[in-house]
């Protein structure tokens, strides 16, 4: 390959000519700097299956050198229906309903690293010549492709939103912990070892058992609390479910048991570097005494065997997750406006016609 020759770009714009390029877009996931599995063709083409509505374009932005695909941009527009409406640019992975989203994070453009000054320079370019009003981009690393380009474009200064909480294994350990979160950690296990509680992996043929214990506990924790909760949507189970009987390999579970019965569940995906804690579920009615969320957490990272455990985007502050003393890295949430009086009419029309309903 001569990264001489200059880039030859492209657009992908109907779902089967994009699912040609799977094995491509695969190899060049694993090779991008960004690679995680919610960038990986399997996690995109399952959201599509689930998510994809008729209205929407796809515009896949691809280059290659000497034939080699070295960069993919995976763009599509949900575009304007009715008068007043805006033309918007997403991410695959994100833009389905709210209620009913998977909450897919770290999207980004991927780009070989030897590529990456050219490629963002005509990425910019190319993106600056769609049909848009806004890019609307959630969940971006601070060292993202996707963070530098809408920089070159749109010269943007924004706060973090949240930030990424990511332990590296080698360099954590129970000792970075606070004196209280020690405490509870030796008390909490005492207290499970009173009444001869189990903590394991849960084993790949008892998945889908387990993700509806896990559910059944999510949804009654929020269901008192008077909210609907993720798992009450249907393309979101169905999602998790076809994720789970394409890429097993991709899930991990753990648990923890009382008498043989699971009281509390953590969900995960996995790839090649990272363990993503993404959901979980436990008895609050009669364990909630036993921090068994805490203990599977602590446990989980203990137990470990990729170099980071990943519990993904909080708050900036007072996020729970900041108490395993985990690095935190900013993230940013992003709504450019390329036609900035066209969009504030749209919110304003929004605002009216929720008034009028």
């Amino acid at each position: 390959m001569d990264n001489k020759l200059p880039l030859k770009w492209s657009i992908i714009s109907d779902i089967h000519t994009l699912t040609l390029i799977s094995d491509d877009w695969d190899s060049l996931n694993n090779a991008a700097p960004h690679s995680t599995i919610f960038n990986s063709p399997l996690w995109l083409f399952t959201w599509i299956e689930q998510y994809w509505q008729s209205e929407w374009q796809l515009y896949v932005i691809i280059a290659r050198n000497n034939e080699k695909l070295v960069a993919l941009a995976p763009f599509y527009i949900q575009p304007a229906l009715h008068l007043g409406g805006i033309n918007k640019l997403y991410p695959l992975g994100q833009g389905e309903p709210e209620c009913s989203e998977v909450f897919s994070e770290y999207n980004d453009i991927l780009i070989l690293p030897e590529f990456e000054d050219s490629a963002l320079a005509e990425l910019a370019q190319l993106v600056q010549e769609i049909d848009i009003d806004q890019i609307i981009w959630r969940a971006a690393l601070i060292d993202s492709h996707i963070n530098a380009l809408l920089f070159n474009i749109y010269n943007h200064s924004t706060q973090a939103s949240g930030a990424r909480y990511l332990i590296k294994g080698s360099d954590w350990a129970t000792d970075n912990l606070s004196k209280n979160v020690r405490s509870r950690y030796r008390r909490g296990l005492n207290q499970l070892a009173k009444v001869e509680a189990k903590i394991d992996w849960v084993k790949k043929e008892d998945f889908e058992h387990y993700w509806l214990l896990m559910k059944e506990f999510h949804q009654r924790r929020w269901q008192n609390q008077d909210k609907t909760g993720a798992f009450a949507s249907h393309e979101f189970n169905l999602f998790h479910r076809e994720f789970r009987q394409q890429a097993p390999d991709n899930i991990a579970m753990s648990a923890i048991w009382v008498n043989d019965s699971p009281i509390a569940i953590h969900y995960y995906f996995v790839d090649s570097s990272t363990l993503y804690f993404y959901q979980s579920g436990w008895n609050e009615d009669e364990y909630s005494h036993l921090s068994p969320g805490l203990i599977l957490h602590l446990w989980g990272i203990e137990h470990n065997t990729k170099p980071f455990y990943d519990f993904m985007m909080g708050k900036n502050q007072d996020s729970y997750k900041a108490k395993f003393s985990p690095l935190q890295q900013p993230m940013y949430n992003f709504a450019i406006n390329f036609s900035p009086i066209k969009v504030m009419l749209h919110r304003i029309l929004k605002k009216i016609k929720l008034i009028s309903h």
